[in-house]
């Protein structure tokens, strides 16, 4: 079985979720990333289906342990968002390198963790799940699926690409909250989930860009 390329299909199908269901290092509440997460699973294709199926319960409560270790990992924080206004207001995509070692050359890898990496990060746990399946090592699978889906979910919180995060600079404080938790805790339970097979992507590293980003 080709498991670097079938494991692919899990981007686009968390992406796709991030985006329909519905403090700066907590992304969706608990509920929307378990939500994500666990739907994620269900538009797989036959050949992932059956192990992540079996799996569905981990990969559902999981879903929020990046947001736990920000409390034990001081290295943690910046990997749930970017501040892209800090550094151009028109097509990031463009601007800003891809690749992680190109971003820290032009940039400084103090000044990009000061404001946010989360689309470095994700390819970089997308590379460790890559080796993950590789190795056919099903715990580390496991725990960078769910991980993975926990920071793509990230990417697609609109407060997690600029400053005003909390609406702190236009006295909206405490949007964030209601934007990424409450919300989707009211409303949630109504919300039309279903959004159709994922789809297969060959460039990986410019589909987080593109897609999350631009």
């Amino acid at each position: 079985m080709r498991y670097k390329n079938l494991f692919r299909f899990i981007i686009p199908i968390v992406i796709v979720l991030a985006g329909s269901a519905l403090y700066k290092a907590n992304a969706w509440g608990f509920w929307a990333h378990q939500r994500i997460n666990r739907l994620a699973v269900f538009s797989l294709p036959p050949e992932m289906i059956v192990f992540y199926k079996k799996n569905l319960e981990y990969i559902t409560e999981h879903a929020v342990d990046p947001d736990k270790r920000r409390y034990a990992v001081a290295e943690e924080a910046p990997r749930h968002f970017i501040d892209l206004d800090h550094y151009v207001h028109e097509r990031p995509y463009d601007i800003l390198p891809h690749k992680w070692e190109d971003a820290v050359a032009e940039r400084t890898e103090d000044t990009l963790n000061a404001y946010g990496i989360v689309p470095w990060h994700t390819q970089k746990v997308l590379w460790q799940l890559t080796k993950a399946f590789e190795e056919r090592d099903q715990y580390k699978i496991l725990h960078y699926s769910a991980d993975l889906g926990h920071y793509v979910g990230d990417g697609h919180v609109p407060l997690h690409t600029s400053e005003n995060y909390n609406g702190q600079m236009t006295n909206q404080k405490g949007i964030h909250g209601f934007w990424e938790s409450r919300v989707p805790e009211l409303f949630g339970d109504n919300y039309d989930f279903w959004v159709g097979k994922a789809q297969y992507i060959d460039n990986t590293r410019e589909y987080v860009w593109k897609y999350i980003l631009e």
